[in-house]
């Protein structure tokens, strides 16, 4: 009688715990503008959501850096750049201004995030350091995409 309750009760946390996994929904990178600048793409797929959220945290501490949002998601992509954020980006709260020598720990998010998540990546300012404007970096050496393998990739993410 006791291995089947515990068979319940682990069956039962199993199913609790793949109820609170979000679905992926596209990509977040990392890139660099014509002037150097760092900025921070988010693709996805499917309907437009109605806001974007981006947080920002350090990675090996779980620490919110900054934590940024948007109503101006525009048609399957936005940008946030970092060094000179648009207009259109809210700093709700943090310093965005990131140091060297630190692992950093993105995600960004549609709506409330309550249902999706649109991606994560985990990156440092070296990894920045060597892109090449039109680079799309996604948190692998061997990962670099073009700003229209980036966009694909997120497309990917609905088929």
């Amino acid at each position: 009688m006791r291995k089947i309750l515990r068979l319940v009760v682990a069956l039962a946390v199993a199913f609790m715990l793949a109820g609170c996994v979000q679905k992926q929904v596209g990509v977040v990178g990392l890139t660099r503008s014509q002037d150097g600048g760092i900025n921070i793409p988010v693709a996805w797929c499917g309907r437009a959501p109605h806001s974007m959220t981006m947080t920002i945290l350090v990675d090996e501490s779980w620490t919110r850096v900054a934590k940024f949002s948007t109503t101006r998601v525009g048609d399957g992509s936005v940008t946030l750049d970092l060094d000179s954020p648009s207009p259109d980006w809210k700093l709700i709260s943090g310093d965005p201004r990131l140091r060297p020598g630190v692992t950093y720990y993105v995600e960004a998010y549609p709506d409330s995030g309550k249902d999706a998540i649109v991606g994560q990546l985990t990156f440092s300012l070296n990894d920045a350091v060597t892109l090449q404007p039109g680079d799309v970096y996604v948190g692998d050496k061997d990962d670099l995409y073009t700003w229209n393998e980036f966009l694909e990739s997120a497309n990917s993410m609905c088929a």
